[in-house]
């Protein structure tokens, strides 16, 4: 079942109107028009829920499944050093699309990838959580380059 009025089940799940990187009858993942990083994934069922308290239990599975499956390409195909794997509920929580959806955000340790540190929270680069808007064409290129990693 899909919610007319939510953004994910019409503009991306039905009218494929996003740079989508993975999908299959279940799951999609397509690329943050707004992103924290370079590369910040949303992964989402084609079903609706709004969030962790409505999702199937089912569903959820598919969905941190292939969260599983896309870090490691996500990794690879940036050269980022590591990756931040996140999940809002709710307006307070910063939940702006009432779709149960998952974040995956890559990081680098220092402002020239590839940099492949070991440094952390020590690293040069701050950890930030501004968001930018991000030209659609920019955002096919990275979904193309993530989809060409996929195993």
């Amino acid at each position: 079942m899909q919610d007319p009025d939510c953004p994910f089940c019409i503009d991306v799940i039905q009218d494929k109107n996003a740079a989508i990187v993975y999908e299959d009858e279940h799951v999609m993942a397509f690329m943050d028009y707004a992103p924290v990083e370079d590369g910040h994934l949303l992964i989402v069922p084609k079903m609706h829920y709004t969030d962790i308290n409505d999702i199937d239990e089912e569903d959820y599975l598919k969905v941190h499944k292939l969260a599983k499956k896309m870090s490691p390409v996500l990794l690879k195909a940036l050269s980022a050093d590591g990756l931040n794997i996140g999940q809002n509920n709710g307006h307070c929580a910063n939940q702006v699309v009432m779709h149960y959806h998952l974040h995956l955000i890559p990081r680098w340790c220092t402002s020239s990838p590839p940099s492949v540190s070991k440094q952390g929270r020590f690293a040069r680069r701050p950890l930030t959580w501004e968001r930018k808007i991000v030209d659609r064409k920019e955002l096919d290129a990275l979904a193309k380059l993530i989809r060409e990693n996929l195993p």
